[in-house]
């Protein structure tokens, strides 16, 4: 047995899934070009409001003044191709991509049974991904399309003869020349020309005559050609309109991400690395790199993740095109223990991070980690680990003598100098003369990549007691900390 699953339209509905413009408005997809563009599907507000196929572009808009209309996206039919072989493939491992719009699913091994009950969920799925279809099984390919297409949404086809012969010919998809002639022989459904004599439509059209034949009977010796599945999990849309503002953007990455990660939740997949590109106008480009602590197929979690950054993203331009790739990534189960210190819900976790991030700015929240320089008190921010690591001993002996204990940020400072050495200070919470210093000890650095960075430091001790540090940058003069 096989199942043909169909999406009336087509064309259409993989615009309006990815616009949310389209959703609810009165919609056309025009074929064609110049003055001979032509309505080849519309969107039931719009049939409601008169517009029929086959209209020109102004008729339609006579009939329909709000109508909406658009030429086809190949790019939002792959979009929406690649959707539909995903859900498919929940129900059968062996689909085949028959056509723009159509999947044909083999059911060996399948409890039929089992399927039926399973149908309406199908069909509820492809909803919630922005596609209406319907659905025909039968015993071979071509007669599940036809049940498909007769589909209200489902048909279930045990004696084929019955049910092709009242079906128009048209199902066929003759040509001009071909439908005149079976129209002079008074042959206007498949089951009038499954009655006529094979050899008598052969010799008046040749093999082509066999061909139709054998398809008006329900014959169909071909076996399907199952699709492969996604090596790389990508998505890239240009925009029908120069988008400004977030929430256009965001309807188109929700539907990119709702499709990636069902592609890799089919494969037992998940992601922990996003990649996305925003194309503005006059060529610049804004991309993003987003680096998760475990993978997921969660498009929730991971919509989060980008809606975070989005929010604080200001361009000098309007976007123009989107491009969004997910990094498969093996999702790891692991047992908890005992005294595990790790996250109970890293996703989250990084979710409240990004959200954090989002107010305060991005590279602004992190866990601090001694930079790769010579500089003192130099750190970088780094993403939090998933899990604390454990505790170990430093390496070399115990630190002995005073401790120096840094404010952070430094405290500015007005210093006297006698000499080149410093002789008083006042700075927040200390003034007064300098009886003792050392020093001082100069350090540099960075010189071959801007900023550099210059230091000269003094230990002083006050004359009325207290023992600190001294910093002289080209900023000026800082009180860097005191002594214990």
């Amino acid at each position: 047995m096989f199942a043909v699953v169909e999406a009336p339209d087509f064309p259409l509905q993989a615009l309006r899934r990815l616009e949310a413009e389209l959703a609810d408005a009165p919609a056309a997809l025009l074929r064609g070009e110049g003055r001979r563009a032509v309505v080849a599907c519309v969107s039931p507000p719009a049939a409601q409001a008169g517009v029929a196929i086959g209209m020109t572009a102004a008729q339609a808009l006579a009939e329909c003044p709000g109508l909406i209309v658009r030429p086809p996206s190949p790019a939002a039919e792959a979009e929406a191709g690649a959707v539909l072989l995903a859900v498919c493939w929940q129900a059968s491992p062996r689909v085949e991509a028959t056509a723009p719009g159509l999947c044909t699913l083999d059911l060996a091994g399948r409890d039929l049974a089992q399927f039926r009950r399973e149908l309406p969920g199908l069909r509820a799925h492809l909803q919630a991904h922005g596609l209406t279809c319907r659905m025909g099984v039968a015993a071979n390919p071509l007669v599940a399309r036809f049940a498909a297409h007769e589909a209200r949404p489902e048909r279930w086809v045990d004696a084929v003869r019955p049910f092709l012969a009242p079906l128009p010919i048209a199902l066929l998809e003759p040509t001009p020349e071909e439908e005149a002639l079976l129209s002079t022989l008074g042959l206007s459904t498949l089951g009038a020309l499954a009655k006529f004599p094979r050899e008598a439509v052969a010799r008046r059209l040749g093999p082509r005559g066999d061909e139709l034949w054998a398809r008006a009977a329900g014959e169909w010796p071909r076996p399907i050609q199952p699709a492969p599945p996604p090596t790389r999990f990508a998505a890239a849309r240009d925009l029908e309109h120069a988008v400004a503002t977030l929430e256009p953007l965001l309807f188109v990455l929700r539907r990119f991400l709702e499709r990636l990660t069902l592609e890799l939740g089919q494969a037992s997949l998940g992601t922990n690395r996003l990649r996305l590109c925003l194309r503005l106008e006059g060529g610049k480009e804004h991309g993003r790199e987003f680096c998760l602590p475990d993978p997921t197929a969660d498009a929730a979690v991971l919509f989060r993740v980008i809606e975070n950054h989005l929010a604080t993203v200001r361009t000098d331009s309007p976007v123009v095109g989107v491009e969004l790739e997910a990094f498969p990534s093996r999702r790891l189960e692991r047992q908890e223990g005992l005294f595990d210190a790790g996250l109970r819900d890293p996703p989250a976790f990084y979710e409240t991070l990004a959200r954090v991030a989002a107010i305060v700015g991005t590279g602004q929240v992190g866990t601090p980690r001694r930079a790769d320089t010579h500089r003192p008190d130099a750190v970088a921010l780094v993403t939090p680990p998933a899990a604390v690591p454990p505790a170990t001993a430093g390496p070399g002996a115990e630190p002995r003598g005073l401790l120096l204990r840094r404010f952070r940020p430094p405290r500015p400072a007005l210093v006297e100098l006698r000499h080149g050495a410093p002789s008083f200070v006042q700075a927040e919470a200390i003034a007064g003369p300098i009886a003792g210093t050392r020093g001082p000890w100069r350090s540099s650095g960075d010189w071959w990549q801007p900023p550099a960075w210059a230091r000269e430091e003094w230990d002083i001790e006050l004359a009325r007691g207290g023992l600190y540090r001294l910093l002289h940058t080209p900023d000026g003069w800082f009180l860097e900390g005191g002594y214990d």
